[in-house]
This record gives structure tokens, sequence and C-alpha cells, in this order.
């Protein structure tokens, strides 16, 4: 399923970010997607910092990446 409009500028979009939606927004794929971006550009893991309110975003987030 593509990105929508919004969540496409959020994933291409450059510096800090924060993301606030509702419910099945598509928040975590959007920071999932953009973390995946940032390593395709080459920066190191260890310089993304991505948080989440959820344990079950996390985990899907990071099952996603991995």
């Amino acid at each position: 399923m593509p990105l929508n409009t919004p969540q496409e500028e959020t994933v291409t979009t450059s510096g800090f970010q924060l993301v606030l939606a509702g419910p099945g927004s598509g928040k975590t794929r959007v920071i999932t997607e953009k973390i995946l971006r940032l390593l395709d550009q080459g920066v190191p893991p260890a310089q993304i910092l991505a948080l989440t309110f959820s344990e079950k975003a996390a985990a899907g987030m990071s099952d996603r990446i991995g």
C-alpha cells in the first residue's frame, strides 16, 4: 500500500520530526519508512532515535526494520 501525500511528505522531510496522529492512521508505518530511508541514505543506526508510547508499535517497527 503506497503512502498518502502527508505520509510521503513526512518520510521525505529532513530534520527532527514529531508524528502525531490518531489510531490507525499509519504512524508506525511512517516512522518505519522514515528509518528505512535514513538507513538507505547512510545514516548510522546508532544515530537514529525513534520513540513510541506503545510497546506494540515499537515491536512492529523493530520487526519491519529488522
